[in-house]
């Protein structure tokens, strides 16, 4: 039987190697373990990404220009995930976006195959995403960049427990088995412990833009294939991200 010390690093391993394509050869793995457990790594897994790109901004914008620095640092932080959130957020435009039945919705977002809705939904994305790190002073860049992550992946970690399934089988199912509001409370802690420490009762604003936006993807997702998806997880990844580098944006040019 193992003691809690060992489970803790079993499911932060876990949830590392699901949520990065950065490898972890000296952590355990444990099949027999509920994978769901791992959620609650999920904010804490994002907070160290953030800390990466944070030392990665800091040494690219030492020696480089500032749009050429964020060019590559947006490169490196889609690397480290390995395309994972971005390839579900193009899924899920193909599949939510056009007009549909609902079969045929989940159909095309387990299609490898890339069409139009997603090539445009990423070329958005990723152009308000550089937009917005460029429009952050570099005082407050590194706060972005530990926060945004952390937030995005608790609004995986919340949504994952909160709405229904679309499909009875798939990753998706396989990674809820053990998920429960314990998960929740401790990813929930992680996140607003991060936000608050960073931006203080700012962080409140920034906690409040990441449940509502969690909200209206999983109700569109819900309304249109009846349920969330591994795709939509990814989604709430990437929307949040990007609604929260712009609510930060607007933040700071209105307080100064």
């Amino acid at each position: 039987m193992k003691n809690p010390l060992q489970n803790f690093v079993i499911d932060f391993a876990s949830a590392w190697r699901l949520l990065t394509a950065v490898p972890l050869p000296l952590f355990p793995e444990d099949y027999d373990r509920p994978p769901g457990k791992s959620t609650a790594f999920y904010p804490l897994v994002g907070l160290i990404l953030g800390a990466i790109l944070t030392a990665l901004d800091l040494l690219l914008r030492g020696g480089l220009p500032t749009g050429l620095a964020t060019a590559l640092l947006l490169a490196v932080w889609v690397s480290l995930t390995g395309m994972l959130h971005l390839d579900g957020f193009m899924d899920a435009c193909d599949g939510l976006l056009p007009p549909r039945d609902r079969a045929r919705r989940l159909e095309i977002m387990k299609d490898s195959r890339v069409g139009a809705f997603a090539v445009v939904g990423v070329v958005l994305l990723l152009l308000i995403k550089f937009n917005g790190l460029i429009a952050i002073p570099d005082s407050r860049r590194w706060a972005a960049l530990l926060t945004v992550p952390t937030l995005a992946r608790w609004a995986m970690t919340w949504s994952m427990a909160r709405y229904p399934l679309a499909r009875k089988e798939g990753l998706s199912v396989f990674f809820g088995q053990g998920l429960g509001w314990p998960q929740v409370a401790a990813a929930s802690g992680v996140a607003a412990l991060t936000v608050l420490l960073l931006w203080g009762w700012l962080g409140l604003g920034l906690l409040a833009v990441t449940w509502l936006v969690t909200i209206l993807v999983a109700r569109l997702a819900v309304v249109r294939i009846g349920g969330l998806t591994g795709d939509i997880y990814g989604t709430i990844c990437e929307v949040v991200e990007v609604a929260l580098l712009v609510t930060i944006v607007m933040a700071i040019r209105l307080t100064g």
